[in-house]
């Protein structure tokens, strides 16, 4: 749960603290990094916490999202680097970082392919006795939410001024932040009342 909320508040901060100028690295993203790290382990809770009830489709929810996870973590842990190397100082971003389209493809790729993990977990905790409903909806609204905005700006359907602020700040990306928590209360909640009894 602590992870989701780091992740997903990182880019907000980092925005009202630096404004808009772009950045390879900074503080923020060795935050974002820790907290991207943390929900990986949320994914291995969630896979050893459900193993036995989520079926076929959970285990292919479970490796999808590890996959993207797995992708996104390597960009992650690059900016760390790059933050780390400069000293402990911010990076700004010059324009003149060769590996740069393969770091921005990777990382679309990544989050994509965590998204879609993410709606097959929120499908396959349909499955599932107990309080899941909630858990199940956000993920799923996780991977439908950026792909009907990616959709409908494709198609020319998104009103420009809600597009630059789709495309201007991480806001797509807050389902998932939120879906995640809920997955993450989840796992808590169901781990916690297996140890009572």
């Amino acid at each position: 749960m602590l992870g989701a909320v780091l992740w997903t508040a990182m880019p907000w901060v980092q925005r009202i603290a630096l404004g808009t100028r772009p950045y390879v690295a900074t503080a923020y993203d060795v935050v974002a990094c820790a907290g991207w790290l943390l929900m990986v382990w949320g994914l291995v809770g969630f896979r050893s916490t459900f193993r036995a009830q989520y079926g076929r489709l959970g285990r292919v929810g479970v490796w999808t999202t590890g996959v993207g996870m797995a992708l996104v973590a390597v960009v992650l842990a690059r900016a760390v680097v790059a933050f780390v190397d400069a000293g402990f100082r911010a990076v700004p971003a010059t324009g003149e970082d060769p590996a740069g389209l393969v770091v921005t493809i990777t990382a679309f790729l990544g989050l994509g392919v965590t998204l879609t993990g993410a709606g097959v977990l929120g499908v396959a905790l349909r499955r599932l006795e107990g309080p899941t409903f909630s858990a199940s909806l956000l993920l799923v609204g996780a991977a439908v939410v950026p792909a009907l905005v990616v959709g409908l700006r494709f198609l020319s359907l998104l009103p420009l001024a809600l597009g630059m602020l789709v495309v201007r700040t991480p806001l797509v990306l807050v389902p998932f932040g939120v879906g995640w928590l809920a997955l993450g209360r989840l796992v808590w909640t169901v781990s916690r009342h297996d140890r009572s009894t």
